[in-house]
C-alpha cells in the first residue's frame, strides 16, 4: 500500500510541473496577442494618420486585457507551485 501512495504522490508532482509547463503556452500566446495588437495599430496609423488618437486608446486597452490574461495565468502557475 505504501508503494502505491508513493507512486501517486510522484505522479501528482509530475502532473503539477506539466501543468505549469502548459501555463507557459498561455504566456507565449499572450505575448503574440500583444504583438498582434501593436502590429495592427501600427498598420492602421500608417494607413490613416488622422486616427492616431482614436485608435491608440483602444490599442492600450486591448493590450492591457491580453496582459491581464497572462498575469492571471502566471498567478495560477504560482498557485500550483
Amino acid at each position: 500500500m505504501e508503494t502505491d501512495t508513493n507512486l501517486m504522490l510522484q505522479f501528482a508532482e509530475g502532473m503539477k510541473y506539466l501543468s505549469i509547463g502548459l501555463v507557459s503556452f498561455v504566456m507565449i500566446a499572450a505575448a503574440k496577442g500583444v504583438a498582434s495588437v501593436f502590429t495592427t495599430i501600427i498598420s492602421c496609423i500608417s494607413r490613416n494618420p488622422n486616427v492616431k488618437n482614436d485608435v491608440s486608446i483602444f490599442a492600450w486597452v486591448g493590450a492591457g486585457m491580453v496582459e491581464g490574461i497572462a498575469l492571471f495565468a502566471l498567478g495560477l502557475a504560482f498557485m500550483l507551485l
